[in-house]
């Protein structure tokens, strides 16, 4: 999968892009919501996976934007504060987004994305 990553902690970045590539995906990773729009206008993805906490834009109105603009695209929303209730932050179902807690190791983001995979193979 080519994924797009939205992480503005540069560390949590490096990180998960390395993660990223020992699972055997492709990674481009950008520090906020606004140059992932650009990114997807400008290329194919197979994933957005995106931090809750961004400068501008939050992940969870990026997840909204996506939904919308890209319905068969899975979006991974990562957060450090605990679960979230996807459902009602998004105010609807949504099967294209998929939650991953933080922090999260590589088989926890192996099976995240499998599911995301899953998800866009309907």
């Amino acid at each position: 999968m080519h994924v797009l990553l939205v992480e503005d902690n540069v560390e949590v970045s490096l990180i998960t892009v390395e993660y990223l590539t020992e699972l055997g995906h492709q990674a481009t990773a950008v520090a906020a919501a606004e140059p992932a729009l650009v990114q997807l206008a400008e290329r194919r993805f197979d994933a957005v996976m995106t931090d809750v906490s961004l400068p501008g834009m939050s992940g969870i109105d990026l997840a909204r934007e996506l939904v919308k603009q890209y319905p068969k695209l899975p979006v991974v929303i990562s957060s450090g504060y605990g679960a979230l209730e996807v459902q009602q932050i998004l105010g609807q179902h949504q099967a294209s987004v998929f939650l991953l807690p933080k922090p999260y190791d590589m088989p926890t983001l192996e099976r995240t994305l499998n599911a995301a995979a899953e998800f866009s193979r309907r």
